[in-house]
C-alpha cells in the first residue's frame, strides 16, 4: 500500500509542478490526476498496489476534498453577495462529479472484467 500511495503522491508534485511552471489556471491535484489517468491508459493496467493504496483513500474522499472548501470562508463580502450562486454551483458540481466519478468507476470495472475473463479463457 505504501508504494502505491508514494505513487499517487508523485502524480501530485508532477501535477502542482505542471500548474507552477505552465502557470495553468487548473489546480495542480486534478492536472496530477489527468496525468495519472493518461499514464493508466497507455500502460492500460494499473499497480495492484496503487489500486490498495486508492482503495483505501476513498474511505477519506470527503475529507480530501474538504481543504478546497474550507477557503469559501476567507472570501468576505465576494461570499455574502454571491452565495446562491456559489451554493448552486458546489452543488451541481459535486453532483456531476460524484456522477461522472461513478460512471468512470463501473466503465472501468466492466472492463477489468472483461479483460480478466478473456485472460482465464485463453
Amino acid at each position: 500500500m505504501l508504494k502505491g500511495f508514494m505513487w499517487l503522491m508523485i502524480f501530485l508534485v508532477i501535477g502542482n509542478l505542471l500548474q507552477t511552471v505552465l502557470a495553468l489556471p487548473v489546480v495542480g491535484s486534478v492536472l496530477g490526476m489527468l496525468v495519472l489517468f493518461l499514464v493508466l491508459i497507455v500502460r492500460r493496467r494499473s499497480s495492484r498496489s496503487m489500486g490498495v493504496a486508492a482503495g483505501h483513500l476513498i474511505h477519506y474522499f470527503t475529507l480530501l476534498i474538504l481543504p478546497s472548501a474550507a477557503g469559501l470562508f476567507f472570501l468576505g463580502t465576494t461570499l455574502t453577495d454571491n452565495w446562491l450562486r456559489l451554493l448552486i454551483a458546489i452543488v451541481l458540481g459535486t453532483l456531476i462529479s460524484s456522477v461522472v466519478t461513478l460512471v468512470t468507476m463501473q466503465a472501468m470495472v466492466r472492463w477489468q472484467q472483461r479483460r480478466d475473463d478473456a485472460a482465464g479463457a485463453s
